[in-house]
């Protein structure tokens, strides 16, 4: 009976884990007032109120384009409450639940390397992870690591031994993690690439490769669906659904290029020791591998194949001009617990220090960081590369006059805690792992501050209406949003253009005018005519039946309402929409900045 009371301690402490970071997460999430991340989040939020509305799964009454299944638990969630703005901090303590619930695959994939306390530890550190500001945000990002983890437990299950019950979870679990955010859909190619690995590293692995017919079945069809585009004379590119731009040429050189940034990016992120120590505990797995130890190999598979592709895919994503020449560890923290179980391994193991390997974990961790400009590290976007926090907020503290620099606290960082992973003794090796923890701990602080403490939250304060147009309509009124850059616009502007669309479910089209920027999401082009009329082309007016738009363009039309700190207004036009005193694209920005 003491037996089996101590083995459930594990289970009892991985469960208050999650209890724990549910609680703490869904705290943090209450302290972001509204949407930071646009066009993201409104996207979210538009195919959830669509869902709801019964208009199916749709952007503006556009395609939606993006995976169906995080949507569908938001248009529950907005289902189960009065209205977007009494469903907004629902979604982000559903995210906090994902977010927590990703330590039980976690575990459950330590486990096949690790006794019960020591995955416990994985599972701790993999949820601790700066990457949770995410679940203050309604995104994918929570939800997607969630599934990444289940998926890549599947994988492992299946390099065990690929039986034909495996594969189809395996491919389940796949699917699921791409309908919840595409990019996981590499997490496919990663398993056969880590199959060839576990076939190479481990002789004894190897299957008939008839029985693997099932993993076949998503290339088969994938294949399929292109011929048949081809066939049917549509575009290739087609394929790829929102994401189409991405069909292009790719620079090997720009690839890899970031290959190696992200790499550093991890480094940091994961407080140098993770990365410094993988060489030694991969080649320890890959030598008991080649003498039979398939579970050894099958892991080692894993980490390679994963961390290969999914780097790749956030590399040539990053190469593109859609990466904005930042680093995306955003799309690549779904990798970290990987890493973050090959640490705890080494703990477990004693801290093994063999010469070579270690050798080239310290090269590596010292070169990479040489390799990664300092300005990419320590930018300012706070959801796309969160180690930043730390390193503006240490750059800002050593600003002005003197020898200290961010560059030379990142060198004093990277050498110090190489020295740790060094000079730490095995009865102390819990010592390292806290050290982790901490540098989780101070981005984690500096992240949520900035997340917490971001200028769209003056869109509405002082306790302006959210809703105010959905209050302002009548049931099934359709709204459309019309903006024009200019000169005197405001970060505060945009902010409330967004914010206006993410809060109100009438909201269902929009258009810029002129040589304005588009926001990202289906969207019209306008231009000023004779009398003002708006021309979707020449003769082809808009028509709208309510319009909301910036303050200082004046429609033709009734003035309905304003709302938010920015003053923008809300007309009935129940027509074609025309401005009052422009007769061009010029004259209606200078109108609006009179």
């Amino acid at each position: 009976m003491a037996t089996v009371t101590a083995r459930r301690w594990p289970l009892v402490s991985l469960a208050a884990i999650v209890l724990g970071a549910f609680v703490v997460y869904g705290l943090l999430s209450t302290l972001v007032g509204v949407p930071r991340v646009h066009p993201d989040e409104v996207r979210y939020m538009i195919g959830a109120s669509s869902l709801v509305d019964g208009d199916g799964l749709s952007l503006r009454g556009d395609e939606y384009g993006f995976g169906p299944i995080h949507a569908a638990v938001l248009a529950l969630v907005l289902w189960l409450s009065p209205d977007l703005e009494g469903a907004y901090p629902w979604f982000k303590l559903v995210n906090a639940l994902f977010w927590a619930l990703t330590a039980i695959p976690v575990y459950l994939l330590a486990r096949r390397l690790l006794s019960e306390w020591w995955s416990v530890l994985a599972a701790g550190l993999a949820i601790a992870i700066p990457s949770s500001i995410s679940v203050g945000t309604v995104m994918t990002e929570s939800m997607a690591f969630l599934t990444g983890a289940v998926a890549l437990y599947a994988t492992m299950l299946a390099l065990e031994r690929p039986s034909l019950r495996r594969q189809l979870l395996l491919l389940g679990a796949i699917a699921v993690a791409f309908l919840t955010r595409s990019q996981l859909g590499v997490l496919y190619v990663g398993w056969l690439l880590a199959l060839g690995l576990h076939w190479w590293i481990s002789p004894a692995a190897r299957v008939n490769v008839r029985r693997l017919w099932p993993s076949t079945l998503p290339l088969i069809a994938a294949v399929g669906l292109l011929l048949a585009r081809i066939a049917s004379g549509s575009s290739p590119r087609d394929s790829l659904g929102a994401y189409w731009e991405l069909w292009r040429g790719y620079s090997p050189i720009g690839v890899a290029k970031w290959f190696v940034y992200h790499l550093a990016d991890f480094e940091l992120y994961l407080a140098v020791i993770p990365l410094a120590v993988a060489p030694i505990v991969l080649a320890h797995l890959v030598r008991r591998g080649r003498a039979g130890a398939v579970v050894d190999s099958a892991y080692a598979s894993l980490f390679a194949a994963a961390n290969v592709t999914g780097l790749l895919v956030v590399a040539a994503f990053t190469s593109t001009p859609w990466g904005y020449d930042r680093l995306h560890d955003r799309y690549a923290f779904y990798l970290l617990p990987l890493w973050l179980i090959v640490f705890v391994v080494w703990l477990r193991d004693g801290l093994p220090r063999p010469l070579v390997a270690t050798a080239i974990g310290a090269g590596f961790a010292i070169v990479l960081p040489a390799l990664l400009p300092f300005r990419q590290l320590a930018n300012e976007a706070g959801i796309d590369t969160v180690p930043g926090a730390l390193w503006v907020w240490i750059e800002q503290q050593v600003a002005g006059p003197g020898p200290l620099s961010g560059q030379r606290l990142l060198a004093v960082f990277v050498v110090g805690l190489l020295v740790a992973m060094l000079a730490v003794p095995r009865r102390a090796a819990l010592t390292l792992a806290a050290i982790v923890f901490a540098v989780f701990a101070v981005t984690s602080v500096l992240a949520w501050e900035r997340l917490i403490d971001a200028p769209e939250d003056a869109v509405f304060a002082g306790g302006l209406e959210r809703s105010w147009i959905d209050e302002s309509v009548p049931d099934g009124a359709l709204v459309t949003k019309l903006y024009i850059d200019t000169e005197c616009g405001s970060a505060l502007e945009r902010h409330a253009l967004f914010l206006t669309e993410a809060f109100n479910a009438s909201v269902g089209r929009a258009a810029y005018i002129g040589e304005s920027t588009p926001d990202g999401l289906p969207i019209e082009r306008v231009d000023v005519g004779p009398g003002g009329a708006l021309l979707l082309s020449p003769g082809n007016t808009l028509a709208a039946e309510y319009v909301f738009t910036q303050r200082g363009i004046d429609l033709d039309g009734e003035q309905v309402a304003t709302g938010t700190n920015a003053e923008l207004v809300l007309w009935r036009v129940d027509g074609p929409v025309a401005v009052v005193g422009a007769e061009s694209n010029a004259d209606l920005a200078a109108m609006a900045c009179a």
